[in-house]
């Protein structure tokens, strides 16, 4: 049987308002994915770190883990680090399906989301 799961992996920051925002999207994912553990994970300066969340996933014997960054473009953490990381545990765990997926990047929706902002801030 398939155990999934999907990591959200933002960067962290020393100010915990701003990790909060990671842990209130997942929150808002939970629901459409019932029958997938989802959790979230931080690049550094918060915890849970990725490689804490890696070895918990791997412990409570899950063989598919998504990690999906939460970064809007790929800049060295995105296209070196944690590739990187997650390379290191293909090897350390060959039985668990690690996937890395795309981070946010140049999309309609966030164009919209901008154009929306804008609009708020004119109008106010």
């Amino acid at each position: 049987m398939e155990k999934e799961s999907i990591v959200l992996l933002g960067h962290g920051s020393r100010r915990s308002e701003a990790n909060n925002i990671l842990k209130s999207i997942v929150k808002i994912i939970k629901p459409k994915f019932l029958e997938i553990n989802i959790e979230y994970a931080f690049l550094e300066l918060a915890e849970p770190n990725i490689r804490d969340i890696i070895e918990k996933l791997a412990a409570n014997r899950y063989n598919s883990i998504y990690v999906i960054p939460y970064f809007l473009y790929s800049g060295n953490h995105v296209s070196r680090d944690i590739p990187e990381i997650l390379g290191e545990y293909r090897e350390k765990y060959p039985d668990i399906k690690l996937k890395l997926g795309d981070y946010l990047g140049i999309d309609e929706r966030l164009a919209e989301l901008v154009m929306e902002r804008i609009e708020s801030i004119k109008l106010a």
